[in-house]
């Protein structure tokens, strides 16, 4: 297990999730007024999740001896070997979904929607999934 890789991509993701508090701090109307704001906003997602899959790749690899095809399906091998909890795991592979939306746009993108979610739920998932991968870690 490098332990190095992870700590760096775990930093990764702090950094990003440190941008995406700030943009989530502002009100509903200063988020809008820029779209800088939202742009800043779909790229921090977009960072977290690869940092994140990332992470659970060489988890999988490690641990498990076993890799996975596609982002969703990184995070249901994490979950099946109990590597991160049932509400965790379900908020990575919705992340993901939406870190998919924002790359191929497969439909207009909601900023209104993205930027209540991650502020309501968003944020908490992302401190949650580092805690349980630290925690994981450290114990293996």
């Amino acid at each position: 297990m490098d332990r190095d890789r992870i700590a760096r991509l775990l930093e990764e993701i702090r950094g990003s999730l440190k941008v995406v508090e700030e943009i989530a701090s502002y009100d509903l109307n200063k988020f809008l007024a820029d779209v800088r704001n939202r742009y800043t906003l779909r790229l921090s997602i977009v960072e977290i999740t690869e940092a994140a899959t990332s992470i659970g790749l060489h988890i999988l690899r490690e641990y498990f001896n076993e890799g996975a095809e596609g982002y969703i399906n990184v995070f249901r091998a994490l979950l099946g070997h109990g590597v991160l909890s049932s509400d965790v795991g379900e908020g990575m592979i919705r992340l993901v979904r939406l870190r998919n939306l924002i790359i191929h746009r497969y439909w207009e993108v909601d900023d209104i929607r993205m930027y209540r979610e991650v502020k309501e739920e968003g944020i908490k998932l992302i401190k949650r999934f580092i805690e349980e991968v630290e925690r994981y870690v450290s114990r293996a």
